[in-house]
């Protein structure tokens, strides 16, 4: 069982995750230690090379201003005073002139800025490693200085040693603050999928705990709560729309019913007939009010946008002001006619039509006085809206009046099925806009926001 847990450990992302931290420190510990080593490595051959180089000019210039036998000299003493160094002055064929070499090593040339190489002075048993530069005077001979590489070595080695510990005890470091970040990121996953789980069991009110980092859990958490209000509400409106739905469907029904008792009982062929126009019409209502909320169904759910064409707006609006102009004239009203800012604008025409038919009609119910259908621009968003001298939407009742089926209890008396607004905003919402209740000129206006493509 332990072999199994600890097999199916390594396979977990917990795992995979330590050890790229793991990796990633080696591979940045690594490129770093030979960056290091590499930028020492090159500043110490340059400080050997350049004592070497200093001190061969020096004999140099003895040799310019004092003669051969001065250069000589100054290369015996040398010699005998730098512990570290080794120095030469020979024949033009290497046999030795002055220095604690006992001739010309092959593997150096005449004239060289600079090279390593390990050389067996007068005297001692074993091979140094030296910095050398040499040089051919103008008669042919040579003049070699090297300086030993023994303290700069060590210096490397030192060098090396420190970074290699330091990487090595890094190591630890990097697996507990892995684990420290994946025990962190496991509690933020464990709050998320803890909710997740009270909402699967029922309880959709759970919401994912935020601390207002605004990091990426934060944004993950604030996304899943604002699913999750989504779903509460349509919850709620479905809930709604059923309770609705028994209620506004009671007395069609009840009708029908009614009228189909009574051709049972009747032999009168008029009176037979009469009830079958009653059932017939009280069908039609029932199935214009199911379509029109299988519309609205359609429409959230981006159903016909590829029908889109261009259409001026204006001249929409005034086909449907002269359409409804005589019914306005029956009721006493006036309907008249705004375009304050023509627009030609990419639309479903029979959607945005009916949904304009629907605030006439909606008007022409619940309304009063003269009714003012306008057309205008308000910045990104053109504006269809009618405004009219009713009383209009309170505005805490205003979320309730654009749910499907629902209708304030003013017009639970009047014959409808509460979809008329609620086809008004998805149709908005449809065109990348909303529906908003305002005032205009005093009176009360509910506007369709249409959202212009960029």
């Amino acid at each position: 069982m332990t072999a199994t847990r600890a097999l199916r450990w390594l396979r977990s992302s917990h795992a995979r995750f330590i050890g790229l931290i793991l990796l990633l420190e080696l591979v940045f510990g690594g490129a770093l230690l030979l960056s290091v080593t590499q930028l020492v490595h090159a500043s110490l051959d340059a400080a050997d090379n350049a004592i070497a180089r200093d001190t061969r000019d020096t004999l140099l210039e003895i040799g310019r201003q004092d003669g051969d036998r001065a250069l000589a000299s100054a290369v015996t003493a040398r010699a005998q005073e730098e512990s570290d160094a080794v120095l030469l002055l020979a024949r033009a064929d290497g046999g030795r002139i002055a220095g604690n070499l006992s001739g010309w090593p092959p593997v150096i040339p005449a004239d060289t800025k600079g090279v390593k190489a390990k050389l067996y002075r007068i005297g001692d048993t074993d091979a140094l490693s030296y910095t050398i530069v040499a040089t051919r005077l103008r008669d042919g001979r040579r003049l070699m200085v090297g300086e030993s590489t023994d303290d700069s070595d060590q210096i490397r080695e030192t060098v090396e040693r420190t970074l290699l510990t330091a990487l090595l005890m890094a190591l630890p470091l990097a697996i507990v603050a892995a684990w420290l970040v994946v025990h962190i990121i496991d509690r933020r996953i464990g709050h998320i999928a803890a909710t997740a789980a009270r909402v699967g069991a029922g309880e959709i009110d759970r919401r994912v705990p935020l601390d207002g980092s605004g990091d990426s859990f934060d944004t993950l958490g604030r996304t899943i709560n604002n699913m999750l209000d989504q779903i509460g509400a349509l919850l709620a409106e479905l809930r709604t729309v059923t309770d609705s739905i028994a209620h506004d469907l009671r007395s069609p029904l009840t009708r029908l019913r009614t009228r189909i008792d009574r051709a049972m009982l009747s032999d009168n062929p008029a009176d037979l007939r009469e009830a079958i126009d009653g059932i017939s019409r009280e069908a039609d209502q029932l199935l214009a009010m199911l379509a029109t909320a299988l519309e609205v169904s359609r429409m959230e759910a981006g159903i016909g946008r590829d029908r889109f064409v261009a259409t001026d707006l204006a001249a929409m609006l005034i086909d449907m002001g002269e359409l409804y102009e005589p019914v306005s004239e029956d009721q006493g009203r006036t309907l008249a006619i705004s375009i304050e800012h023509p627009v030609t604008l990419p639309v479903h025409r029979e959607l945005l039509g009916q949904a304009i038919a629907n605030l006439i009609d909606n008007a022409l119910k619940y309304g009063a006085g003269r009714m003012t259908l306008y057309l205008a621009v308000e910045g990104d968003d053109v504006i269809v809206g009618l405004a009219d001298q009713g009383a209009g939407i309170a505005p805490e009742r205003e979320a309730e009046a654009l749910r499907r089926f629902g209708r304030l209890d003013p017009a639970r008396g009047i014959a409808g099925a509460g979809l008329g607004l609620s086809l008004i905003a998805a149709v908005a919402r449809m065109h990348g806009g909303d529906v908003r209740f305002d005032r205009r000129d005093e009176q009360f206006a509910v506007e369709m926001l249409l959202r212009r493509p960029a």
